[in-house]
């Protein structure tokens, strides 16, 4: 949870956690989503072991668990990790910038439109909204899910997205 003391970093070898932050309502923001091959928690190993935000599973999950003792210790090994980690974590600054902009400073089809080109599956061809809900969709730009179904209608009569059903496709 944010701000929790950390003691691991964590490597995802199955299965895709979301990390997001929460106010004191409990109204939530997706930051983003890791997945296979991704971690989480180096930025409590670098400063004072303070998680910055919380993180959940999406689905069942294999994730290995490192402790920082021996994390340091296999940085200290293999200095060039480091570069990994900083070019990992600059990638994360410069991706959850990029988000803020677009829900600080988009309209709400803006933002929609942004999400849905962001998590988009190509699959025969077409390009395929990757959200399971509308709840989901709004999590990750900072509205509700009512309104997100109401822009998803307007973007529908705009041309922007085919519906069929619980599938999203984008036009462009």
């Amino acid at each position: 949870m944010d701000g929790d003391i950390l003691q691991s970093v964590y490597f995802i070898l199955k299965g895709t956690v979301r990390v997001f932050k929460e106010n004191q309502q409990g109204k939530e923001v997706t930051l983003y989503k890791l997945g296979q091959g991704e971690s989480f928690g180096e930025i409590a190993w670098l400063n004072d072991g303070r998680q910055f935000a919380s993180v959940i599973t999406k689905e069942p999950c294999n994730i290995l668990t490192i402790q920082h003792a021996d994390f340091s210790q296999f940085y200290e090994d293999h200095p060039d990790f480091m570069h990994c980690i900083a070019t990992r974590l600059s990638t994360e600054i410069e991706n959850i910038s990029q988000h803020l902009k677009e829900i600080a400073l988009g309209s709400i089809h803006q933002r929609v439109l942004w999400a849905l080109r962001s998590n988009v599956k190509e699959i025969a061809g077409k390009k395929i909204a990757a959200f399971a809900t509308h709840r989901e969709l709004a999590s990750l730009i900072g509205c509700s899910r009512e309104s997100v179904s109401r822009t998803i209608q307007d973007l529908k009569k705009s041309g922007d997205v085919i519906l069929d059903g619980d599938i999203i496709y984008l036009q462009n």
